[in-house]
């Protein structure tokens, strides 16, 4: 920009031009030469124009230029109200911010630089600079004090530069001496993206074993992220006292996974924490009401009247309590395990939860544990929308960007002795002092040390780099040098499009390609890209991650500019983990056994990894939410029909995160339409929100393409099975909507529509368990001999079953307390017997063979909550007879099958005037095998084992004899024989 006396002098040699051609036209004119007199006056004129112009701009307000290149950052800019003719520029990536516009120019006095002890209340712009690749240029900012630190280097401090990095005394000396005062508080480290937050939180990790040797670091191994542990985006905000059930539900499953994990390398010194861990597993789930009609807390009724007495504690205060429990538990146990000792608790993406009901939690958790700094990271764009209101602005540490002295303390670290002031200049003004940024650049000039080195020509290989968002690809390209190194750079794309890898996975998604017949060479790449600092090593050993600043620049390039590659790489990843889902599926050849893998985390996570790259084909869109619906309504049925599975809230988050279109997005809002209105648990009430359901799944059908049937010649026969079983779980579900609405005969034509339907698809297990549903629409509707028939038919589907080795308890219950409805009415003794029937396999189910592990299943909310349906079904139908002079054969036939006895002598409470109804049920509760207590679920041995195997071992357990039995029964009902 020109200075002052420069502009005084062109206007004055500007003013002498025009004067002087203005003379040279007059005299011109007197000479009578024309032509050469009116050139000479337009000339004049021209100049004199042109001066007058100039003379405005810089008639106290001269021209200002603010130019921001890539990485670069402008800060603190003031003008006063007189100041015009302004430009500011920022090239794609830069940051212009803080900038003022408002009364005189500020005076330039500086402020005295605060001592590494002082804390610092900085201003956090409510902006997201520095959040996309190397930020961007903010909304003008309220005006800062000037200080030494914003306009010039620190050339009086020393800057050291640990482990390659660059250390931050400032910060780090804050941090640590709030610990040496023993603060009791969360200290924020507020950085954007790439500014090296992750960097810090290592260094101050390194300082605290180094300074404090007694301090407690936690968690123990390394710094957590908090990235796994939030809400999906659909409950950002969502927190305070007036949460849903279902955040409450969710918080309470996220934070007690939180606390697991901090706590799992030493988790025995934890015991009080863990027992109320386990004690969650059933908390959220279910709540008695009247004690026959049971509603889950997940689980919504929607324009609903019903006018009942809860029994207990309201759903949601159920779960409240639980939280209460755990979070005193752990605090408990945290002041034992830290016995006196100073506690530092680290954690680092903070800003992945401080939106959501856990992040909320945490903070308040934090300020709760005694004798702790807490330290997070956070980015300042959600510190300023959310985190303001709950962290303590006076211990936010903020991390600026590098100035020009740290920039070359690191350039001169990585590039020994040979970077002088104008080098440093440079790359300074490149990067803007970005670290991730610079870290790059100085990778970049070690790749090309002949050439980069020399100002002149770095200048001039920075400038071929691309501009916009390919800046940072094309770095990170010229950092590997794909002419040179070509098996690093293939393996660094694909790196790109995957959430994390290990060589293995590599060499399977290269297949086909040269690179791949030698596995060797894929684990030498990786580990150059490792050395290059371009990829981050993950908790699983040997399994990685490209960097996150890094990886969506180079991804994005990939598909823009490589579509077919991009495509490719997608649906190799695709066919990788639908190989490892097959694989884990494989374990199993039992029809029952393969529904097993829906409680298996590690098929859950395939099948989300799957998920997120075949939502990427657009050719195969249409066949992909085909198999979604598949995937997530054979979880909704083997699970969530009965207790809400965590499992189908990740498929729906995972589909969110995944939609590309507006067909996506209706899709994923009608499943959580029908998923919201679809209560959980035994008994489901009628009412509006099963019209919701209805109308969810046929718009769904609608969006899938199976509305009017599942047969089409257009496609392969496997996409079309893949149709198939999407249009017979719709038709099952909406034959649900009609059965539980009451609506009994549109329910039983729907049934009769998908029997031969399932006839056809032949599985064993899924014909036994709809005929047994269509036997409780003909109970419902009054029917007893078409739901007597309908047991026979499930009854002979559980034959086959058993006759390959597979026993459906679950199943079996149910027939047994079917028919034990069906003959409450004729027969109660009979009744009583199959009621004892259904309980005694209720208490069975407890444990199971697990088809995909080397062991049993322990007991869990679902069989626990199926266990006390039985009981309270079978104890209320026994209260309600209790007047009955045969009280004491219908009790023993009740609890014979399950080898109880009803006492015979001086058993008062058997006096037929005793009690209320809810005493008498208690009673004969009492006489049926106890289920599992809260801090007994999920155990595969303990005191409720002990008391399953002691029970179990005098069991009745011949399933030939029970199938035979309920034939025989079921063939009374119906009139005929059981032949």
């Amino acid at each position: 920009m020109p200075k002052p006396s420069t502009r005084s002098l062109r206007t004055m040699a500007l003013w002498a031009s025009a004067l002087t051609l203005g003379g040279v036209a007059v005299a011109w004119k007197l000479h009578r030469i024309e032509v050469l007199s009116w050139l000479a006056g337009i000339g004049s004129f021209v100049l004199a124009a042109v001066t007058l112009l100039s003379a405005g701009n810089s008639g106290g307000s001269p021209q200002r230029t603010f130019l921001a290149r890539l990485g670069g950052r402008i800060r603190r800019v003031f003008l006063s109200g007189e100041d015009g003719n302004t430009t500011m520029r920022a090239t794609t990536g830069a940051t212009i911010e803080d900038i003022t516009v408002s009364g005189p120019p500020p005076t330039a006095t500086p402020t005295p630089r605060e001592s590494p002890t002082d804390q610092l209340t900085p201003a956090i712009p409510a902006d997201r600079a520095g959040e996309g690749r190397w930020g961007s240029a903010p909304a003008a900012a309220p005006a800062r004090p000037v200080t030494p630190e914003a306009t010039q280097p620190h050339s009086a401090v020393p800057v050291l530069v640990v482990n390659g990095l660059v250390s931050r005394t400032d910060q780090l000396d804050r941090v640590l001496d709030g610990i040496r005062r023993n603060l009791n508080g969360t200290v924020t480290v507020l950085a954007a993206k790439g500014m090296g937050k992750t960097s810090f939180l290592g260094l101050l990790r390194t300082a605290i074993q180094r300074d404090f040797p007694d301090v407690v670091i936690m968690p123990i191994r390394a710094n957590m992220t908090a990235e796994p542990y939030g809400l999906s985006d659909v409950y950002r905000g969502e927190y305070g006292p007036d949460t849903t059930t279902v955040v409450s539900a969710l918080l309470l499953e996220k934070s007690t996974q939180f606390l697991g994990d901090l706590a799992q390398a030493v988790a025995r010194q934890f015991p009080g924490f863990m027992i109320a861990a386990e004690a969650t597993r059933s908390a959220a789930n279910t709540v008695t009401v009247n004690n026959t009609f049971t509603a889950k807390s997940w689980g919504r009724l929607s324009n609903t009247a019903l006018e009942m007495n809860v029994a207990g504690e309201s759903p949601i205060e159920r779960i409240r309590q639980a939280q209460r429990r755990v979070d005193e538990a752990f605090i408990a146990d945290w002041r034992t395990f830290i016995a006196g000792q100073r506690a530092v608790l680290v954690i680092d993406g903070f800003e992945t939860l401080i939106d959501d009901a856990v992040g909320q939690w945490l903070v308040r958790l934090a300020a709760r544990l005694p004798n702790t700094t807490v330290v997070l990271s956070l980015v300042p764009r959600e510190f300023a929308e959310h985190g303001q209101q709950v962290l303590d602005p006076a211990l936010v540490q903020e991390l600026p960007r590098f100035t020009a002295a740290e920039t070359r303390a690191y350039l001169s670290h990585h590039l020994a002795d040979q970077v002088g002031a104008r080098l440093t200049s440079l790359v300074y003004d490149f990067t803007g002092g970005h670290p991730y940024g610079l870290s790059l650049v100085v990778k970049f000039m070690q790749a090309h040390r002949e050439e980069a080195l020399d100002p002149d020509r770095l200048q001039d290989l920075l400038s071929r780099l691309s501009q916009g968002d390919r800046q940072v690809d094309d770095l990170v390209r010229a950092v590997i040098r794909p002419e040179r190194n070509p098996d690093v750079w293939r393996v660094a794309e694909v790196a790109s499009l995957l959430n994390s890898f290990d060589v293995p996975m590599l060499v399977s998604i290269l297949a086909g390609e040269e690179l791949a017949t030698a596995p060797e060479r894929v684990g030498d790449a990786v580990r150059r890209i490792e050395h290059l600092g371009l990829i981050d090593p993950l908790p699983v050993v040997g399994r990685f991650r490209l960097h996150d600043f890094i990886r969506p620049s180079m991804s994005e390039a990939l598909r823009e500019f490589q579509p077919e590659r991009w495509a490719h790489i997608h649906r190799r990843a695709a066919t990788y983990y639908y190989e490892r889902i097959m694989s884990l599926e494989d374990k199993t050849s039992t029809v029952y056994g393969s529904w097993f893998k829906y409680e298996n985390v590690v098929w859950q996570m395939y099948e989300a990894e799957w998920l997120s790259h075949s939502a990427r084909l657009v050719d195969e869109r249409e066949v992909v939410r085909a198999q979604f619906i598949v995937l997530f309504l054979e979880a909704f049925w083997w699970w969530a029909l009965y207790v809400d599975f965590s499992f189908c809230h990740q498929l729906l988050d995972s589909w969110q995160r995944a939609t590309r279109d507006d067909l996506d997005r209706d899709l994923v809002k009608e499943l959580r339409r029908f998923h919201e209105n679809y209560p959980t648990g035994p008994d489901k009430p009628a009412g509006a929100h099963w019209t919701e359901v209805r109308h969810a799944l046929r718009t769904i059908g609608q969006l899938c393409g199976v509305h009017h049937g599942w047969q089409d010649a257009r496609y392969s026969a496997e996409v079309q099975e893949i149709r198939r079983k999407a249009w017979l779980y719709l038709g099952i579900f909406s034959a649900h909507s009609y059965w539980y609405d009451r609506q009994f005969a549109t329910a039983d034509a729907a049934y009769r529509k998908l029997e031969p339907e399932f006839i056809e698809y032949d599985d064993e297990w899924l014909l036994a368990w709809i005929y047994f549903e269509w036997a409780e629409v003909a109970l419902g509707a009054g029917d007893h001999p078409s739901a007597a028939a309908r047991c026979r038919e499930s009854s002979a589907w559980v034959r086959k079953l058993a006759e390959a080795g597979e026993t459906e308890s679950e199943l079996l219950a149910n027939l047994h307390r079917l028919l034990g409805d069906l003959f409450s009415d004729t027969d109660r003794t009979i009744a009583a017997e199959q009621y004892g029937q259904a309980v005694k396999r209720a208490f069975v189910f407890h444990l199971t063979d697990d088809p995909l592990g080397p062991a049993v299943t322990g007991p869990d909310e679902y069989t626990s909550q199926f266990y006390a349906e039985m009981t309270s079904r079978a104890a209320a139908r026994l209260a309600d007879w209790w007047p009955d002079p045969r009280r004491e054969a219908i009790l023993t036939a009740l609890v014979e099958p399950t080898a109880g006895r009803v006492p015979l002598t001086g058993e008062t409470d058997l006096d037929a005037g005793a009690g209320s109804p809810e005493t008498r049920r208690q009673l004969v509760e009492r006489l049926l095998p106890r289920g599992p207590r809260d801090d007994e679920l999920y155990r595969r041995s303990g005191t409720f084992i002990d008391h399953w195997g002691d029970v179990v071992e005098h069991l009745d357990l011949d399933i030939t004899a029970e199938l035979e039995r309920v034939d025989e029964l079921a063939a009374r009902v119906m009139g005929g024989s059981a032949d």
